[in-house]
């Protein structure tokens, strides 16, 4: 008998362990303020545990309204392992692999121990990708003036279209520009806390993205290799 030197346990195509299991991590967020991120998807080998990064998906709710919206400038989508970008997934400005619609299959292998994260992450205000599709396409203005404070106030803008509550609006421009959240409206008014001052007429434009999610899968296994080296130690 001639010995083939193939280890029965592995698949013959790719060399991952047949009893491999199998990982999907997934999880949906309210978009992230400026400066700030949110991890919507993690996973963590445990020691002695090898494992490959398989697929990855992405949603956010203005795609689901309309797909020709995959450009997602202002917004910072990032896989992380252990804290370091993962190859080629440094940091991505667009919809690569839609949500509910399957990504094309890959293998990025992850270490032992290895800690997964997929986070989405926004600039801030008034950098040079602090803006982009997460803004509505329409827009109006405050004639008066807006004194900042905590407490909420209610103003006339020009328009009322398309402003109705919990809809997030940037108001102003420059260094004082700021994001509210609508809590009440009317035919004729609207009412937020505005916590910067702001001279009229003030700029007012609505935000259309606001809820984003992230799927990650992929397969781990027991790596023997691990095992045996701690037993040599010991």
């Amino acid at each position: 008998m001639v010995a083939t030197g193939l280890d029965d346990s592995l698949c013959t195509n790719c060399g991952i362990p047949l009893d491999a299991k199998y990982f999907d991590e997934s999880g949906v967020a309210e978009l992230p303020g400026p400066s700030q991120d949110v991890v919507l998807a993690r996973f963590q080998l445990v020691p002695q545990y090898c494992g490959t990064l398989e697929y990855f998906s992405q949603f956010t709710d203005l795609y689901a309204r309309d797909p020709s919206r995959i450009e997602t400038p202002g917004l910072e989508w990032v896989i992380l392992a252990n804290n370091r970008p993962l190859h080629p997934y440094l940091r991505l400005d667009r919809v690569l692999n839609p949500w509910g619609y399957g990504s094309f299959q890959f293998s990025v292998r992850l270490d032992e121990g290895t800690t997964l994260e997929f986070l989405v992450r926004r600039p801030a205000l008034g950098t040079a990708s602090g803006s982009g599709p997460f803004i509505a396409p329409f827009s109006t203005s405050i004639v008066l003036n807006i004194i900042g404070g905590p407490a909420p106030q209610t103003v006339k803008p020009v328009s009322m279209a398309q402003i109705t509550p919990g809809k997030k609006l940037l108001i102003g421009a420059g260094s004082g520009q700021e994001w509210v959240t609508v809590t009440a409206s009317t035919r004729r008014d609207f009412t937020a806390v505005f916590k910067n001052n702001h001279t009229g007429p003030v700029a007012v434009t609505g935000e259309m993205l606001t809820r984003v999610g992230g799927r990650i899968m992929g397969r781990y296994w027991y790596n023997a290799g691990y095992g045996e080296l701690l037993t040599r130690r010991s």
